[in-house]
């Protein structure tokens, strides 16, 4: 059964309080009273407030005073507040909705007037909640994939982010595949195999969405990231290595509980940067929002390459990051699709300070 409708009437005379509490009672709400703004503002403690009538000239704190205060609280911003105000003036309501007010009525008020205003503003209030619930939920799900501010910039514009279709943009890709996992797999039945592949997932992928990336998808035994869309991050590919180092040294934390079968598993990294294109690829029933381009492909096949505890980028990755880490150049490779051999460096140490760049999520 749905609950009532909370209304809280805040006024310092009792026989108005009982007036409009006779009206709305049977109307179907709850009341909560409160004689004065001090103590209307307490009633906030214990009650789910849904909408406030608030009588305007009352001793100490004054209606306006108290609208002011309620509003000031974030999330109060779309509590409905309708002032009951015997003063019948333009200047008493400028000054009411500069304080915060959604409606106002003038004392003495027909009942059939209120109990509508108040059923109006409950409506709209009430759609708000819906769309913040699914805003939530929306969110809840999007945090599987993608860090905080990924899920603002879609919720801000969902109907870019729901479509068929994409962008070119300069990103950084990167490919993190477990070494050794093949060959264990063969000894292990579907269940140990899964638990171990989502333990090692759930440490991994949250560094990942630490270090500011879009989760792309699970490959097997491989992670797919992306640094650079759907928003723009400063300093892209220094975010992705820092995020290929972290993600070594938990790998090898991880190991240390694990039976000494499993200790022979690492993780091989490999990072590019350039353009891709980056949108919803697929149909409107099934799409993958991930990335396409020569960059992935790149990235992938140095991560192919990749050692055991190995994080690699190419030339083009190291040109975003020069000066800001410590690493040494390998020997040029000749990777498969391309003419000429590419040039690839071993990462061993980010020389910046993280904290420079680091925002709060």
């Amino acid at each position: 059964m749905k609950d009532k409708p909370v209304i809280l009437i805040v006024d310092d005379q009792p026989n108005n309080i009982e007036l409009v509490e006779a009206i709305l009672a049977p109307a179907g709400f709850e009341i909560v009273t409160a004689a004065s703004g001090e103590e209307a503002l307490g009633q906030f403690a214990g009650n789910k407030i849904d909408l406030i009538l608030l009588d305007v000239m009352m001793p100490g704190m004054n209606g306006y005073e108290v609208c002011k205060r309620v509003k000031r609280d974030l999330r109060n911003i779309f509590l409905p507040i309708i002032m009951l105000t015997a003063l019948d003036n333009m200047e008493a309501k400028i000054k009411g909705l500069e304080a915060g007010a959604d409606d106002f009525l003038n004392k003495p008020f027909q009942k059939i007037e209120l109990v509508a205003r108040v059923k109006n503003l409950l409506k709209i209030k009430f759609l708000h909640d819906e769309v913040e619930l699914r805003n939530r939920l929306i969110s809840s799900m999007l945090h599987r994939y993608v860090n905080r501010l990924v899920i603002e910039q879609i919720l801000a514009n969902p109907d870019k982010y729901s479509e068929l279709g994409g962008d070119r943009k300069e990103v950084a890709a990167f490919f993190c595949d477990i070494r050794g996992f093949t060959a264990l797999a063969e000894n292990m039945n579907a269940h140990e195999l899964i638990h171990l592949l989502n333990s090692i997932y759930k440490v991994l992928t949250r560094i990942v969405f630490r270090n500011r990336g879009t989760f792309d998808k699970y490959m097997g035994d491989c992670i797919m990231a992306f640094w650079g869309a759907p928003t723009q991050v400063e300093d892209e590919t220094l975010w992705a290595i820092w995020a290929a180092l972290e993600m070594q040294g938990a790998f090898e934390n991880l190991k240390q509980g694990w039976p000494p079968e499993f200790k022979k598993l690492g993780i091989g990294i490999g990072i590019d940067y350039g353009e891709v294109v980056v949108g919803n690829i697929g149909t409107e029933e099934a799409m993958d929002y991930t990335i396409i381009g020569d960059v992935v492909n790149t990235a992938q096949r140095v991560e192919s390459i990749a050692r055991s505890g190995q994080v690699l980028i190419t030339n083009n990755a190291l040109a975003r990051v020069e000066g800001k880490i410590k690493f040494q150049a390998l020997e040029p490779v000749q990777l498969k699709g391309k003419s000429l051999p590419v040039e690839i460096y071993e990462v061993f140490k980010v020389q910046v300070q993280k904290e420079e760049h680091e925002v709060s999520f």
